[in-house]
């Protein structure tokens, strides 16, 4: 989490996220937009590659 909370912060774009016994769930969304945009998706990603 503490790589992915680095990547936001250079992103700007700051999930809600959750971490409960080694489960972490994260949702992401850009609200003036109404939903996903690019940057949630460059986020994902990122955060897919972390996780590997």
């Amino acid at each position: 989490m503490a790589a992915s909370a680095t990547v936001a912060e250079k992103l700007d774009h700051h999930p809600e996220w959750s971490n409960v016994y080694s489960t972490v769930v994260v949702e992401l969304t850009t609200h003036d937009a109404g939903g996903l945009t690019e940057l949630d998706v460059q986020l994902a990603r990122r955060m897919s590659e972390l996780a590997a």
